[in-house]
């Protein structure tokens, strides 16, 4: 199986990109949702999370309010550092199992990691993708996700630039047009990394 991790900034397309992988057949580890995993109501990261950050910052139902942990920790660096130790460790070993499940089939597994780098899950990758944008689409993006340009800021500042992404990839795909434009930029790229896998 060929392990390949896929990332990129806030709003430049990474998650499009590995749903775009998956309906070519590749299979996806999606590290947000891993995350969220981690940190579901009773887990031991919940309930680091709640000892560190307080009640504040629940739901009613006392599940997690990511919009309210985001916008404190992204406000705070320090406070960033300690939910990372807390959920990347999680996030990591399950990366690591869904690889050595695959490790014998073949075809592709795709890891949809918004901190790819940041993280060093790139060392359990084969191939490396990053997906770039320009910033006046990325705010637009956002913009229409419902994301304050306060925290897409925040959140942007606190992850490497794309440009120290882009030195270390593999591959680095522009997305700053259509979806069907990175389709065939993303299966460009697949045909060159099947070449290379052979």
């Amino acid at each position: 199986m060929i392990v390949i991790g896929v990332t990129g900034g806030l709003a430049c397309g990474k998650s499009a990109a590995a749903g775009i992988l998956k309906k070519r057949g590749a299979e996806v580890f999606d590290a947000d949702l891993a995350a969220k995993r981690a940190v579901r109501v009773g887990a031991p990261a919940y309930q680091a999370i709640v000892k560190i950050f307080g009640k504040a910052c629940l739901n009613q139902d006392r599940t997690l309010n990511r919009r309210r942990v985001a916008e404190q920790v992204f406000s705070h660096p320090s406070q960033l550092k300690k939910l990372n130790t807390l959920i990347h460790p999680e996030v990591i070993l399950e990366c690591f199992k869904a690889i050595e499940r695959g490790r014998k089939k073949k075809g592709i597994l795709v890891i949809d990691a918004p901190l790819l780098y940041e993280s060093k899950m790139e060392n359990l990758t084969d191939f490396t993708i990053v997906i770039d944008a320009d910033i006046k689409n990325i705010l637009l993006r956002t913009k229409r996700d419902g994301l304050s340009g306060d925290l897409a800021g925040k959140i942007i500042a606190s992850q490497w630039p794309l440009s120290r992404k882009s030195r270390r990839a593999d591959f680095v795909i522009k997305n700053n047009g259509t979806l069907k434009q990175l389709e065939e930029k993303i299966w460009e790229v697949l045909e060159l990394i099947k070449i290379k896998s052979k």
